[in-house]
């Protein structure tokens, strides 16, 4: 790529922004992240980052200040169903401590546990940390203060407009990257349209009290859900002295409703509200995560909107599907691609892993090894998962409606009445799946329609992907994550794989046909240019967990592009394939 001043241009500073920056800078990638904001906001947002972020931030070498900065792994992650206001807890879901996780880890050596849990981390707190490290990378760099107005795609390349204060800069990146959120103006830009759910807004506060979760009526927990006159939410956030309270429009004051929530463990002057907004409720989905006008992709993955499910169509490229178009150019992720504004924090679960499989196939094409499938298959991978996450978080925002429309004004009369109404809601809520931890989305989603991923063969171990999310089992089907295991030395076989393709070996020393076969798959990896390590594996539990398959192919984000179980095609067939070549 020559003639342009930056071969990547980010548009948003936020987790998915920063952390796609981080990723390219250490790919060898330069690259420049625009945010309109003049600093990163200290509000309400995501609470979580999921098992599968925590492992892409493992592998940039974040994932222990994260931990670090997070909720303190002894602490309690129940959610707690009360009436009124925490006085009166009527259900108690209990969910494992962070330290129950690790320590289960640690002792569970099948491929079903993570290598890193997951940590209650606010959104607050991770941007800073991440833009801390992104400004430390060679190759990045990060303006705030600076918003993208427009851009235009020319041949070869995208011109963009950035506007820094009263000062218009315009300049040529090879790649756009739209991490711009739920009001993208890249996907605004591109005229793509979402389908799905918006629902009301819901007033939301950030409040600093900080002998609250020491004198908890209730017990401590992470979430509270209220029930009653005026329903709300009180979350913990990550350094246990500010709470996120979340009500619908109307109601009283948010300082009355906290006061009123909290009962005598908060007393007027004790706390202070930092912020107050209305947080628009939208589980939304791009018709396409790329695209332009006049030749674009448009809805490339041929995904369809919200209804009876969703239609798989052809993956194409520009005119004709051939070669680089200008819908190859700019690419949404993040919640400019599925904006998800829901507790929890799925959605930037989901977002920080479709910026994994972006970084890898942008530095990939423009280190000149990546063909001209390879960028094309992001949207052909992660539209989907994203749809399959937006559909389990509506089915649990229903749920949710669900058990709440169980409240009635006697729930705590000491009556028959009373009792029967206590017993509805708490049968209620236990019967259904409302919360949002869905390790079956977070780790188990599958790859199935890539065009750079080898097609399998037979039934996958485990099973097909739960549909709703709530499992997760462990396989080397291609297109899944490699799943984790601890290898005989004690160090996880994760930490063993490099930034490139790993070929692992397990073993193949004394069969000849695999050991020429693999030399194959190494020359064929250097005449296309494309990175590729060897790795031995020689443990028994790997040769269980993973199916006895002599040799797995690892893409540089963990998912299996191949195993030899299912086939042995050619070796530079391969190579063209999974490079996206072919």
């Amino acid at each position: 790529m020559t003639g342009s001043d930056i071969p990547v241009l980010i548009a948003g500073g936020g987790p998915a922004g920063l952390t796609l920056a981080i990723s390219l800078g250490q790919l060898g990638v330069r690259c420049e992240v625009v945010d309109a904001r003049p600093a990163p906001a200290r509000v309400p947002g995501a609470q979580r980052c999921g098992a599968r972020a925590m492992e892409i931030f493992r592998r940039l070498g974040v994932s222990g200040r994260l931990r670090d900065a997070g909720l303190p792994a002894e602490a309690p992650l129940d959610v707690l169903i009360c009436a009124g206001s925490l006085d009166t807890p009527l259900v108690r879901h209990r969910y494992p401590q962070v330290a129950e996780v690790l320590a289960a880890g640690f002792e569970v050596n099948d491929g079903t546990m993570p290598l890193e849990p997951h940590v209650v981390l606010s959104q607050y707190t991770l941007e800073p940390l991440l833009r801390e490290v992104a400004e430390a990378t060679p190759g990045v760099r990060i303006r705030f203060g600076a918003e993208l107005i427009d851009f235009a795609l020319t041949a070869g390349g995208v011109t963009a407009t950035v506007q820094t204060g009263s000062r218009l800069r315009t300049f040529r990146a090879d790649y756009l990257v739209g991490c711009d959120g739920a009001d993208s103006t890249v996907r605004r830009t591109l005229g793509l349209q979402t389908s799905g759910e918006t629902r009301q807004p819901v007033r939301q506060a950030l409040i600093y009290c900080p002998d609250l979760y020491e004198r908890l009526p209730a017990g401590r927990a992470i979430q509270y859900e209220v029930v009653g006159e005026h329903p709300c939410a009180l979350i913990v956030q990550d350094d246990i002295q500010h709470f996120a309270l979340q009500a619908p429009l109307g109601g009283p004051p948010m300082a009355a409703l906290f006061e009123a929530v909290t009962g005598p463990a908060v007393q007027p002057g004790s706390y202070k509200i930092l912020h107050e907004s209305e947080w628009a409720q939208r589980l939304l989905l791009a018709d396409g995560y790329s695209g332009g006008p006049a030749g674009g992709l448009g809805n490339a993955s041929g995904f369809g909107g919200f209804g009876s499910g969703f239609g798989r169509g052809p993956v194409v490229s520009g005119p004709g599907g051939a070669g680089p178009g200008p819908g190859d150019r700019v690419f949404l992720a993040g919640d400019a691609a599925h904006p998800a504004s829901t507790p929890g924090g799925l959605g930037l679960s989901i977002a920080i892993a479709d910026v994994a499989d972006l970084a890898w196939k942008l530095a990939g094409t423009l280190h000149g090894w990546g063909g001209p499938a390879l960028l094309r298959s992001y949207e052909a991978e992660r539209r989907p998962v994203a749809a399959q996450a937006i559909t389990a978080l509506l089915a649990a925002a229903e749920a949710e409606r669900r058990w709440r429309s169980e409240y009635r004004a006697d729930i705590l009369d000491d009556t028959p009445a009373g009792v029967r109404s206590r017993l509805r809601l708490t049968q209620a809520a236990a019967a259904e799946h409302w919360h949002t931890d869905l390790p079956g989305i977070e780790r188990g989603f599958r790859y199935t329609g890539s065009p750079v991923i080898a097609t399998g063969s037979g039934t996958p171990s485990g099973g097909d992907p739960d549909p709703a999310g709530y499992r997760y089992a462990p396989t080397t089907w291609p297109g899944a994550r490699l799943p984790h295991i601890w290898l005989d030395d004690g160090t996880p076989l994760h930490d063993k794989l490099g930034n490139g393709f790993t070929l692992l070996l397990l073993p193949v020393s004394s069969d000849e046909g695999a050991q020429w076969y693999v030399r194959e798959i190494a020359a064929a990896f250097i005449r296309f240019g494309a990175p590729l390590e060897l790795v031995e594996v020689t443990s028994a539990t790997a040769q269980a967990v993973y199916a006895g398959h002599r040799l797995i192919l690892v893409r540089p984000d963990l998912h299996v592009a191949w195993r030899s179980g299912d086939s042995r095609p050619d070796a530079a067939a391969l190579a063209a394939l999974v490079t996206g070549n072919a």
